[in-house]
């Protein structure tokens, strides 16, 4: 998502609150800023902190699969 694109969204989002399930490349022109970005609400991630969601993210999908 270019990243003047998702600064408008999180603009738009404002302090709503969201799960983070798509998370992408953040680019400025052609050329990937090392941030990942919420599709959604527009959040920006370091590559840790993209890491980390992705995983907890992961880890409440197998837990409501295995209530269920």
């Amino acid at each position: 998502m270019e990243s003047l694109v998702a600064k408008k969204l999180r603009v738009e989002w404002g302090n709503k609150p969201c799960s983070h399930t798509k998370i992408e490349k953040e680019y400025y022109g052609d050329t990937h800023t090392l941030d990942y970005v919420c599709l959604q609400c527009g959040k920006e991630f370091n590559v840790l902190e993209m890491l980390e969601t992705r995983d907890n993210l992961r880890k409440r999908k197998k837990q409501s699969t295995q209530v269920a």
